[in-house]
């Protein structure tokens, strides 16, 4: 359904955010149960069989660059057809990967094929995780995107990252091949699941009228375009490309730290990542409340150089329970910065575009991080491992307080989608996107990354 605009009254506060939504967020769910078991299981056989820090860096570069080489065309083509044939599509080749991969793997591993499993995934994730979030505005109305963002993202981060690694963990104890198989399955699932929302997301209104081939670097321009002209996209998108930098570079090098520095098992491997993902659930809790009282800059702001002095602190410390604990906290500050800045996202791209500034969206966040992960891996061998957290941190926190400087403090989300913008008129005032909204954010009752 298409936003309505608002009421002036008070939302319910427990409003049902209907059916079309319920079945978006089991397919979610499904879908990230899968990315819990193959993203902590692959970097595990690669630390089995080629235990360096370059090998361990390549995988995660090869899994991210297709945001790369794809995030832009992608965002063309959510705009162009129906998003959820295209997430149902991108579960299907990953189920067909993963299961393929669970014969193909199950006793010699060798890199060069591990390499191209990820990059599979990732192609299909590219265009997955585009066409998801550009979907939610047409199924939920905007004043209810923080709450249903944060059950999404609940939903993510458990089964994603918490039950996930670890039961990665136990399944690659027993058998890798039938940790791939259940990464498979559980795909499939996700894409059966999106099958109900058939009746509900019909292709002819999805798509935007499409155009020419020839015409997809018009589209990626219009895109851009829109994303340079407004101040508060711009700079909030040039954070998340930092953020990028340093959870790649941090990430590939966690399961090095957990064996190397906190002489940590595969199961205790996966238990640090849980503990990293409770903490998460609990951010995707407080954030949209958060974002209900708080001018969104400064909590995205002051969430991210809390989240730089988690990374930090993560590097220094040797105790597990310790890291753990900074991972906790960094799931938590996480959360304050990805649910208000995806939901500002949302209302302020119109329908049509939805698609393309996702894309530059994870082009800025997730594009990054095959050049994340190489630098993490460059460093850990100039430095050390732990070295990798403690520069990554205070990188993060520098940057958000200097990206976001120029964003005025009380900005908030403004009431609706604007239309696209284009070069203001002369003499004309400031992007909307700068003002506050008309009346009240509604209060949110979170909870449900999915």
């Amino acid at each position: 359904m298409t936003s309505t605009a608002r009421s002036g009254t008070r939302p319910a506060r427990r409003a049902d955010l209907g059916r079309p939504f319920r079945w978006l967020w089991a397919s979610t769910a499904a879908s990230n149960a899968g990315d819990g078991v193959t993203r902590t299981l692959l970097p595990l056989l690669v630390v089995a069989h080629h235990p360096d820090p370059a090998a361990v860096a390549g995988l995660t570069a090869v899994n991210m660059l297709p945001w790369l080489l794809f995030a832009l065309p992608a965002g063309v083509l959510v705009d162009r057809v129906d998003r959820r044939r295209i997430v149902l599509g991108s579960n299907l080749v990953r189920a067909a990967a993963l299961l393929g991969a669970a014969l193909v793997l199950a006793d010699d591993r060798p890199l060069a094929l591990l390499y191209a499993l990820a990059f599979l995934l990732g192609i299909a994730e590219t265009l997955a995780d585009t066409a998801a979030p550009a979907m939610l505005p047409r199924l939920v109305d905007e004043r209810h995107l923080e709450r249903a963002n944060g059950r999404l993202m609940a939903a993510q981060i458990v089964l994603n990252e918490t039950a996930g690694p670890p039961v990665a963990g136990l399944l690659v104890g027993l058998t890798a091949a039938a940790a791939l198989a259940t990464g498979g399955v559980l795909y499939a699932l996700a894409a059966l699941l999106l099958c109900g929302l058939a009746p509900l997301v019909r292709p002819g209104r999805e798509a935007a009228p499409g155009g020419p081939a020839g015409g997809v670097l018009r589209d990626i321009r219009k895109g851009l375009g829109f994303v340079l002209a407004d101040r508060t996209l711009r700079l909030t998108l040039a954070a998340s490309a930092l953020y990028g930098l340093v959870f790649s570079a941090t990430f590939s090098m966690l399961v090095l730290l957990s064996d190397r520095t906190l002489g940590l098992s595969e199961t205790g491997y996966g238990l640090l990542l849980a503990a990293g993902s409770l903490g998460a659930v609990a951010g995707s809790w407080l954030a949209p409340r958060a974002a209900a009282r708080l001018p969104t800059v400064r909590l995205a702001r002051w969430s991210l150089v809390a989240s730089g002095a988690a990374y930090t602190a993560l590097g220094l410390v040797r105790h597990p329970v310790l890291a753990a604990l900074a991972l906790a906290a960094n799931g938590v500050f996480m959360m304050g910065w990805n649910i208000p800045v995806m939901s500002l996202r949302q209302r302020l791209t119109p329908e049509d575009l939805q698609g393309r500034v996702m894309s530059v969206s994870r082009l800025c966040a997730w594009g990054t991080m095959p050049v994340g992960a190489t630098l993490g891996g460059l460093l850990a061998e100039a430095l050390s491992v732990p070295a990798v957290f403690v520069v990554c941190g205070a990188v993060l926190a520098a940057g958000a307080l200097l990206l976001l400087a120029p964003l005025r403090e009380d900005h908030s989300a403004p009431a609706g989608r604007p239309a696209p913008a284009g070069p203001p008129a002369p003499g004309a005032p400031p992007p909307s996107s700068d003002r506050p909204p008309s009346d009240p954010p509604p209060h949110h009752d979170p909870l449900d990354k999915g």
